[in-house]
Formats: structure tokens, C-alpha cells, sequence
């Protein structure tokens, strides 16, 4: 069985991967001026976590797709988004993982969720694929990306799989909450405002201890997400053409 599914992913899957992935860069590039700092430090790696923040719904999708031709980013969704009917088939295609579980379920049921999981995302990186995560488990509502003390998914996932090589990634400019930039994309129809400006910033990072308590591990992923923001201004800033 597990042959078969190998054999329909790299068939099947990797056709349609590639046909999501010109879809979605087609539209990325249209409607998004994006810039990628350090690409290359995933080259070099067997596999690894990706801790990212989350300002909006395009993370996952973006981070998936401008990085395909570099490595395959396989995200950890929330158990009930990975199975929405909306959601299920492309979210399969790109080999999500689910995480987490209904709180419906019994405490029992839950912890062999949590196990099949971990289990899934240690094979995953084994097989040399990069498991994006967001500590912060939600979307930001506000400037700064808040991970709450009792959030685990990141501490629990680095204690669990041990030394595996971690990478963070920092958006800027997808949230409502960013200080946003346009340039001129489409300065022929007569708008100011084009292409949104995204930059993508990807760090290796060596010093995640596990061995600290939950709450000071998420202040300090806090402290590596909001690196910056603090004094970035709050109000949108619109690139115009100089006027002579």
C-alpha cells in the first residue's frame, strides 16, 4: 500500500504539484512584487523544520510555491482544515500534515493523533522534505506575531524529533497589520497603487533550546518573528512617482 501511494505521488501528485505550482505563481507574480533573502540556505539541508509567522492566508501557499523549484515545503495544517471538503484535495496533493485534533475526541484518541503526527512529520524530514509550522498556530491580529506561553506545537515537535536542522522564515507585507509598498505595476491603468511589495526572509537557527521552559522558548521565537517591528511605522507607505 504504502508502495502504491509512493508511486501515485511521484506520478500523479508531481503533475498536479506542478500544475498548482504555475497556477499559483503565475498569480504571486501578478499581483505581488516578492523578494526572497537566502534562498540557498535550504539547498544545503537533508530535511529540516520551517518555523514561519503567520500574517495572513497567502503564507502557506506563497512559502509553498516560491520555494518548489528550490525543496518541497510540506505545511502542518489544523486537523479540520486539512479535512474541509474545500480544502482536502489540494492540501493532499502538497503533502500537508495534520496536526492537532478535534476537541471532541477522547484524551486517548487525541494523544495517538499527536504520536501519528509527530510520527508522520519525523518521516517526512527524513525523507529530505522541509515541514513548514507556524508557532503562533493563528493568523496575527495585530503588528507583532504573539505565540501564547502555553502554545507547544514547536517546542513539543523539536523536543520530540531531537536534532533536526530548523530554519525560520519572516514575512513582511502580507499582513494588514504590515507597513505595505506598491510599485508601478500598473501605472498603465491609470492606478498608483501596483504590484503589494513582500520580502521573505529565511534564517538557519542554531540557538532553539528545548531544555527551557515552554513560555520562554515562544518568547524567544516572539523575539526572532518581531525582529524590526518594533519600530516600523504603523501607517501604509504607497510608492508614487516623483513629480518635477
Amino acid at each position: 500500500m504504502k508502495s502504491l501511494r509512493r508511486f501515485a505521488d511521484a506520478t500523479f501528485g508531481r503533475w498536479m504539484r506542478h500544475f498548482f505550482f504555475i497556477l499559483l505563481r503565475s498569480y504571486y507574480g501578478f499581483f505581488f512584487n516578492i523578494s526572497i533573502a537566502d534562498k540557498s540556505v535550504l539547498q544545503d539541508l537533508p530535511g529540516g523544520l520551517i518555523l514561519c509567522s503567520h500574517g495572513s492566508r497567502h503564507d502557506g501557499p506563497m512559502i509553498a510555491c516560491m520555494l518548489y523549484p528550490t525543496r518541497r515545503v510540506r505545511p502542518a495544517v489544523l486537523y479540520s482544515e486539512y479535512y474541509s471538503p474545500l480544502q482536502w484535495f489540494p492540501l493532499m496533493i502538497a503533502g500537508a500534515v495534520p496536526m492537532s485534533s478535534p476537541k471532541t475526541w477522547s484524551k486517548e484518541r487525541r494523544a495517538i493523533q499527536k504520536t501519528v503526527a509527530l510520527r508522520t512529520m519525523s518521516a517526512v524530514i527524513e525523507n529530505g522534505n522541509m515541514v513548514l509550522l507556524y508557532p503562533a498556530g493563528r493568523i496575527k491580529q495585530q503588528k507583532l506575531e504573539r505565540i501564547e506561553p502555553h502554545f507547544s506545537g514547536a517546542y513539543e515537535t523539536l523536543k520530540t524529533l531531537g536534532d533536526i536542522p530548523v530554519v525560520t522564515i519572516r514575512i513582511r507585507g502580507l499582513s494588514p497589520h504590515d507597513p505595505h509598498k506598491f510599485d508601478l505595476f500598473y501605472s498603465f491603468l491609470g492606478r498608483q497603487k501596483g504590484r503589494k511589495h513582500v520580502h521573505v526572509d529565511i534564517r538557519r537557527e542554531e540557538g532553539l533550546d528545548t531544555s527551557i521552559p515552554l513560555a520562554e522558548f515562544n518568547a524567544r521565537l516572539e523575539d526572532i518573528f518581531n525582529e524590526g517591528l518594533h519600530d516600523a511605522p504603523d501607517e501604509d507607505s504607497i510608492a508614487e512617482p516623483s513629480r518635477q
